[in-house]
C-alpha cells in the first residue's frame, strides 16, 4: 500500500524520499566514522598507559572492564549521535511532509542506524583487544567501511550471502527492496523484503563482543 501509493505520486514523493536517505546516510555513515575513531583508544589506550594493568590488579575481571567501555560509549554515542539527532531530523522532515512519516517508523529507523554503528563500535574495540597500536585498530574498521560498497559489490557476484558479514545493505540500497536501504525502508512503513541484514548485524555484534573479551582475558600484562 505505502509503495503504490508512493509511486503515484511520482517525481514530488520521490524528492521527499531525499530526506530520509541522506538522514540514513549521513546518520549511518558519518556518525559510525565518528564511533570508530572514538573507540580507537577505548582499550589501546589504557593498555599503553599501564591504566589497564593497574585497574585490572584490583578485584576486577577482565570481562567487566571491556563490557565497561562498550556499553558507556553505545549509550553515550546513541543518545547524542543518534537518538536527539534522529528525533530533530524527524521533525524537519515532518514540516516538510506532514502525513508521509509516523514518528514510530522514525523511531524504527533510528533502531536499525543504531543497530549500524553498534556493529562498528564492537568490531573497533574487538580490534582494540587485539592489538596494541591504535593504527590497525583504526586503519581496518575504516578501511572496511569506506570500501563497503566496493566490496559487497565485489561479494555479491560470486558469494551473495557473504555481504551480510558488512551491514552495508541497513543504510544503503543495495537488496531488491523498493526503497533500498532497510533504514529507509522501515522509516517509509513498508516491510523489507528480507531481515537477513539484521539478524546478521545481531550476530555479528554478539560475536565481536565475545572474542574481544576472549582476547583480551588472554592479555598479559
Amino acid at each position: 500500500m505505502v509503495i503504490s501509493e508512493m509511486k503515484a505520486d511520482g517525481v514530488e514523493m520521490e524528492g521527499v524520499l531525499e530526506l530520509p536517505l541522506l538522514y540514513s546516510i549521513f546518520g549511518g555513515m558519518f556518525v559510525a566514522v565518528g564511533v570508530i575513531i572514538m573507540m580507537q583508544g577505548a582499550i589501546v589506550g589504557e593498555k599503553v598507559t599501564g591504566t589497564a594493568a593497574w585497574v585490572l590488579s584490583k578485584p576486577v575481571s577482565r570481562g567487566a572492564f571491556v563490557v565497561s567501555k562498550l556499553i558507556p560509549n553505545g549509550i553515550g554515542s546513541f543518545v547524542t549521535a543518534m537518538l536527539l539527532p534522529g528525533v530533530v531530523a524527524y521533525f524537519l522532515i515532518a514540516q516538510i511532509a506532514p502525513e508521509q512519516y509516523s514518528f514510530i517508523n522514525f523511531l524504527g529507523g533510528i533502531g536499525i542506524l543504531a543497530l549500524f554503528n553498534t556493529y562498528w563500535l564492537t568490531l573497533t574495540l574487538m580490534m582494540g583487544a587485539f592489538f596494541n597500536r591504535r593504527g590497525p585498530v583504526i586503519g581496518i574498521p575504516l578501511a572496511l567501511i569506506l570500501g563497503q560498497e566496493l566490496i559487497t559489490g565485489f561479494v555479491f557476484q560470486y558469494a551473495p550471502w557473504l555481504h551480510y558479514l558488512i551491514p552495508y545493505e541497513l543504510i544503503m540500497p543495495l537488496g531488491s527492496d523498493e526503497y533500498g536501504s532497510m533504514v529507509l525502508t522501515i522509516i517509509s512503513g513498508a516491510s523489507p523484503s528480507t531481515w537477513a541484514p539484521v539478524f546478521s548485524a545481531v550476530i555479528l555484534i554478539v560475536v565481536f563482543t565475545t572474542i574481544g573479551i576472549w582476547r583480551f582475558s588472554r592479555e598479559e600484562f
